[in-house]
């Protein structure tokens, strides 16, 4: 009986006839990679936000302080 793992320098079957290329482009996308970087803080702000919503009460904001800049 195999549990499917082989030695870790051996890909699994479905991997081996795959093939990895990169293209170098003369300037970097900035402007998609920006939007990869928004996206994901987007996406983990929405997960803190449904994962505080299911507390009994948030968390309470000390008066009369504020941050300075």
């Amino acid at each position: 009986m195999t549990t499917g793992a082989e030695s870790p320098s051996v890909p699994p079957e479905r991997m081996r006839d795959y093939r990895v290329e990169a293209e170098l482009r003369p300037s970097p996308d900035l402007h998609k990679l920006a939007q990869v970087f928004i996206g994901m803080a987007q996406a983990r702000a929405r997960q803190e936000h449904q994962e505080n919503a299911g507390q009994e009460s948030p968390p309470e904001h000390t008066g009369g302080q504020s941050v300075e800049s």
